[in-house]
């Protein structure tokens, strides 16, 4: 596990140790007042800085806004540092050549600007010092990513950055219109925060400028307008601090003093965050990740172009279920295990072996980690995860049954126990697994024998009900039954459906079905199925933002459903069968 090193636990500091600890980071903390850690935070409080820095990959320092004190931080992270470490300051303000002036370790020193409050404002700017090595800086940004932000490396360095430099211009001409009296804070606010500001938000400066000037784009602008902006003479606002004194009285009588802070700061904060979720959805492209049966593997696809880039060999062990972990860079896969050695070749393999495990696989390359052991189950199929509990949900088809784990990979749990309760042992096996955590259902799939006709969907409680166990519970419901053959499933909560592949005989089989999910009590009505012709459908993935379903099946294929038109077409065809997918983001 990489290991990061917070040097200062303020405001700024905590924050970034939250961010590295949901990352999967272990976190050392240092700050001269040892209270200033909360005491049920998860980080290791360090006793000094060589404590905190020593085998840490990552150092980031939020020491005060003091070149000195800076200056004296650095110098002791740099005694402690390994060779390859990323040094970076949280200065708003000083240049790194300051910064890294004398230290031993000028080269691995970068300034890792964030906005308050980091937990919230995506940008990082990442501003090297001329001595600064690339190789640092390319590892900063790659660092700031997979914690969830948005870095953007500056080519050189200059005073106050860029944020900065854009922040002061639009402040000292609004200080300048207020102070001329042509306009009151609040009512500039209102003018800013419903023209500039929310267009600024979704698409930046030059993407907005470049669209006012319509199909001719910024040049037409500057061809038609840019002399009357010229003509625009931007002024600077009086220093004098009588003019100062009336225009701080003049904000605070539009937005209050000290006693309203916390309710402002945290209405800023909700409102913010609710337009970086929005504003980062819409900018993402959407990303595939998929799993190869035989031979294993997970690979990254891309839908638009169809590239197919491998990320992990998995050799024999026969992935099933995928689903992204959220901040840290990796998928939790499922593994079959080895086929049973008696498999008839060129035939579907069997896995009555109890071979299965839970790893974690890291999308940057490397190896994985085991999460739950080899042998804790027998075959691992379709795989999902509780976003709110970071909790793992799978289906063990040949161990007939539904297990969980806590994220990391503990506190394994049977959930269902299916074998001895179906009227055959070929109705028992479990495939497919969705849970709704909002309303506390598990729902899973029971696919019955092949293109048998015999398949059902189930629910039942996320919790086991007092005194049952696994095999016992009593409040299992039957959804849909004499389905083809269904195997996977995902919940779209906010629209009340549940989609499903189904790899039985056609017509009805080998297709993508959804149906409104039924009350409790209630049965499911009859499936809408919205594509047909899969051969051996398996994975799916709903990419609801954009309209589209995303199936695998064991032919190689991935295909893409318009929910809109129902026009199916293929994105890649990889290299083996695929067994599950997941939809990431870019």
């Amino acid at each position: 596990m990489a290991r990061a090193a917070i040097i200062g636990a303020g405001v700024i500091g905590l924050s970034w140790a939250e961010l590295f600890h949901r990352a999967g980071w272990e976190v050392a903390i240092f700050d001269v007042s040892p209270d200033a850690v909360p005491q049920d935070a998860p980080y290791r409080v360090a006793h000094d800085i060589a404590d905190a820095v020593r085998g840490a990959a990552f150092v980031q320092e939020n020491g005060p806004e003091c070149l000195e004190v800076k200056r004296s931080l650095l110098a002791e992270i740099a005694a402690a540092a390994n060779d390859d470490a990323v040094i970076s300051s949280s200065t708003s303000s000083l240049l790194p050549s300051l910064l890294a002036e004398g230290n031993a370790r000028a080269e691995q020193i970068v300034v890792g600007h964030p906005y308050n409050p980091p937990a919230i404002m995506p940008l990082v700017e990442v501003v090297p010092a001329p001595a600064t090595r690339p190789e640092i800086v390319r590892r900063a940004v790659e660092v700031y990513r997979a914690l969830g932000k948005r870095p953007v490396a500056l080519a050189r360095e200059i005073p106050g950055f860029v944020g900065n430099r854009v922040q002061k211009a639009v402040l000292d001409e609004a200080m300048w219109l207020v102070q001329q009296g042509i306009v009151d804070p609040a009512d500039f606010d209102t003018i800013v925060q419903h023209s500039l500001g929310l267009r600024w938000a979704s698409i930046g400066v030059f993407e907005a400028s470049h669209l006012g000037g319509g199909p001719g784009g910024l040049r037409h602008i500057m061809e038609h307008v840019g002399t009357a902006l010229n003509d625009i003479a931007l002024e600077r606002p009086s220093g004098d601090p009588a003019d100062l004194s009336r225009l701080v009285e003049a904000v605070e009588a539009s937005y209050g003093s000290a006693d309203t802070y916390a309710a402002r700061a945290a209405r800023r904060d909700r409102i913010t965050a609710a337009v970086a979720e929005t504003v980062e959805h819409e900018q993402r492209a959407p990303e595939l990740l998929a799993l190869t049966l035989q031979p294993g593997g997970v690979h990254r696809v891309d839908p638009a172009s169809g590239e197919v880039t491998s990320i992990a060999d998995l050799a024999d062990e026969c992935p099933d279920g995928i689903v992204v972990i959220p901040g840290q860079d990796e998928v939790a896969v499922t593994l079959m295990g080895r086929p049973d050695p008696d498999s008839a070749p060129g035939r579907e393999p069997s896995f009555e072996q109890r071979n299965g495990s839970l790893h974690a696989v890291p999308l940057s390359g490397g190896t994985p980690r085991e999460l739950v052991a080899r042998g804790a189950f027998t075959t691992g199929k379709q795989l999902t995860r509780d976003p709110g509990t970071g909790r793992l949900y799978w289906s063990d088809r040949e161990g007939r049954g539904i297990s969980r784990c806590e994220a990391d990979g503990s506190g394994l749990t049977a959930l269902v126990r299916t074998d001895g309760t179906g009227p055959s042992a070929a109705e028992e096996p479990c495939v497919g697994i969705a849970v709704d955590p909002v309303g506390g259902f598990l729902y899973w799939t029971q696919k019955g024998p092949a293109k048998g006709g015999l398949g059902r969907i189930l629910r039942a409680g996320l919790e086991l009900p007092d005194g049952a166990d696994a095999g016992s519970r009593t409040d299992i419901e039957t959804l849909w039954h004499h389905l083809p053959e269904p195997i996977d499933l995902e919940l779209d909560l906010a629209a009340g459906m549940l989609y499903w592949t189904d790899r039985g005989a056609a017509p009805d089989g080998n297709t993508l079905n959804r149906a409104p999910i039924p009350a409790v009590g209630q049965h499911g009505e009859a499936p809408q199925i919205l594509a047909r012709g899969f051969q051996e459908a398996i994975g799916l993935a709903v990419d609801r933002a954009r309209a589209v379903v995303y199936v695998a099946d064991l032919s190689g294929r991935i295909s893409a459903v318009d929910l809109a038109s129902g026009a199916v077409d293929e994105v890649a065809v990889l290299p083996g069968p695929v067994t599950g997918i997941a939809l990431a983001e870019q």
